[in-house]
């Protein structure tokens, strides 16, 4: 993962009980343009849970980030 150059995001439900806070962070800091980002009111199913800020938090990223 440190070898793939481009911008990602990782998007993690603030809610999510299955899966670690820390995992998405970890992951995030594998990636070198890696960013975090923690979508509010959703848990494990980021896209059916809150698509709205989903979408909100993509379209910031590809402004800034893509």
């Amino acid at each position: 993962m440190r070898h793939f150059d481009r911008p990602t995001l990782v998007a993690w439900g603030a809610e999510d009980r299955m899966m670690p806070h820390k995992t998405g962070r970890r992951l995030a800091e594998l990636l070198p343009r890696g960013r975090y980002a923690e979508i509010p009111e959703a848990g494990t199913l980021v896209p059916m849970d809150n698509p709205a800020a989903l979408a909100q938090e993509l379209r910031r990223f590809i402004k800034e980030d893509a």
